[in-house]
């Protein structure tokens, strides 16, 4: 079982085409604040992280965004418990990293997915362990998966490191799976 404070939401800066996709950011953001835990995002006030933020706060948790000063110029504010203005893309994600203890994707564009990616990669590596899901919304995902499987098939990805990646279509779901679960480090170089 993982003792933790913060949960890190990768999204995306818009709502997509399903309302789904909204729905589920919402649910995830009053969950987090139902089970005690804080939000770490990407400080934007729009998409689903906007979405994903306001429910967090509505319910009651602190909620963290991290955000370069180039975005935080452009976008609108939303009153949040905490906001870290960064210089650029890989100071925002290592001080995400620093402050949470989980990491969820919801759908999001290819910002969420390199930052997803790269929070995976850490884990094969062996930097850290702390888990990693995708809230596969719609079967948002499943491409993704697709891709990951066929790269265990082709020996470029461990089966461990790739059972390391928790897949759910439902925010309770996930976190529980998540909750439940420490990540396996098979040493990337043997």
């Amino acid at each position: 079982m993982i003792v933790m404070n913060n949960i890190c939401v990768f999204s995306g800066s818009s709502c997509g085409k399903d309302d789904h996709y909204r729905e589920a950011a919402v649910v995830l953001g009053r969950i987090i604040a139902e089970k005690g835990y804080g939000l770490v995002y990407g400080g934007g006030n729009i998409g689903l992280m906007g979405c994903c933020a306001r429910a967090a706060l509505k319910a009651g948790a602190p909620v963290t965004g991290v955000i370069p000063e180039y975005i935080y110029r452009k976008v609108d504010k939303l009153e949040i418990t905490n906001i870290h203005v960064v210089p650029g893309m890989h100071e925002r994600k290592a001080k995400m990293y620093e402050l949470s203890d989980m990491f969820i994707a919801l759908p999001g564009g290819i910002g969420t997915l390199e930052e997803v990616i790269e929070i995976y990669t850490w884990g094969q590596l062996g930097f850290h362990a702390k888990p990693v899901g995708l809230l596969n919304i719609s079967h948002y995902y499943d491409p993704l998966m697709g891709f990951l499987e066929h790269a265990v098939e082709q020996g470029f990805l461990k089966k461990a490191h790739y059972d390391n990646l928790i897949m759910d279509s439902e925010p309770g779901t996930l976190l529980g799976e998540m909750l439940d679960t420490t990540p396996v480090h098979e040493d990337k170089w043997r």
